[in-house]
């Protein structure tokens, strides 16, 4: 499925004032709090050096030690630079709207100011848009060339709609990046087919992932009034008509157990999850969702 336009709320002088504020504000936010909930939360080894007087002697490898026939202790250093790489889904089912915002263009819009906080932080930013292959991808790097890149490749309609596999995406971020990397995954995570839980436990091991699941309102609950409408497959031809005061209640009860069953999934693999429906705007729920994983590092 193509698209002919994407429609992008991202320059300054293009944004009316109330938008261009709470853009700005959530900017701001992020680059805070992305410092307080990341920033020294490692402590990495750095080598040994001969045990000095006045040392922690609890520092002290006695296994090293034997071996330099010294006595030697660890170092450390802490652990302050990240990477982050942004996962952006850009398949068929991200090009769905019930509002004037398609799921994609809230996503690219989302992403854009994150990548932004973050490159202010200090951090590395890279970014891949992908279908059922990558679509594009950007190296990890710091600057305004950066954000540029970004800004290109989500601005550009070409790169928009296709298949799904949220498997091959995972493995090719996977190959691509180094350990210690933080993978921000910002999907509607439909259609994700079996054995994905696997390809996460995986990346878990090596990354810290955080899943930023788009969802439309009609993702989530059906129309309150009455009548027949029809839902429609995004990755096929398939189509069906269903009553609405018949199905509503399932439906709503079948969406709510898939996102709890993706929260916990993520929960498990000591990743973080949040929702974010389109119809409402992100800044409070982003803002909320830093302060608790802030708390929870203390």
């Amino acid at each position: 499925m193509a698209i002919k336009e994407i429609k992008l709320d991202l320059a300054p002088e293009l944004r009316k004032l109330d938008v261009y504020s709470r853009r700005d504000v959530l900017s701001k936010t992020m680059e805070g709090e992305w410092s307080t909930v990341f920033k020294g939360r490692g402590i990495e080894f750095a080598g040994f050096r001969v045990y000095q007087y006045g040392d922690d002697a609890s520092l002290i490898d006695w296994k090293a030690s034997l071996r330099a026939n010294d006595t030697l202790i660890r170092e450390f250093e802490e652990f302050k630079n990240f990477t982050v790489f942004f996962l952006f889904d850009v398949s068929d089912s991200m090009l769905f709207t019930s509002t004037d915002k398609l799921k994609c263009e809230f996503a690219a819009e989302l992403i854009y100011v994150l990548a932004d906080a973050i490159n202010k932080g200090g951090d590395a930013v890279g970014m891949a848009m992908f279908n059922d292959d990558f679509v594009n991808k950007i190296y990890p790097d710091i600057g305004a060339e950066i954000l540029n890149r970004v800004r290109s490749n989500i601005s550009d309609p070409k790169n928009y709609g296709g298949g799904f596999n949220f498997k091959k995406a995972l493995m090719l971020t996977r190959s691509l990046l180094q350990k210690k990397a933080v993978v921000i995954i910002v999907s509607d995570f439909i259609g994700l087919g079996d054995g994905w839980e696997r390809y996460v436990e995986m990346m878990s091991e090596d990354f810290e992932l955080i899943a930023l699941m788009v969802r439309d309102r009609r993702d989530i609950e059906l129309p309150r009034t009455g009548g027949q409408y029809m839902l429609k497959n995004p990755f096929s031809d398939e189509n069906i008509y269903i009553d609405v005061k018949h199905y509503s209640k399932l439906y709503k009860e079948k969406m709510h157990a898939e996102i709890m069953k993706m929260q916990n999934i993520f929960v498990r693999c000591r990743g973080d999850f949040l929702l974010l429906p389109t119809d409402e705007e992100p800044l409070g729920h982003i803002v909320k969702f830093f302060q608790k994983r802030s708390k929870r590092q203390d």
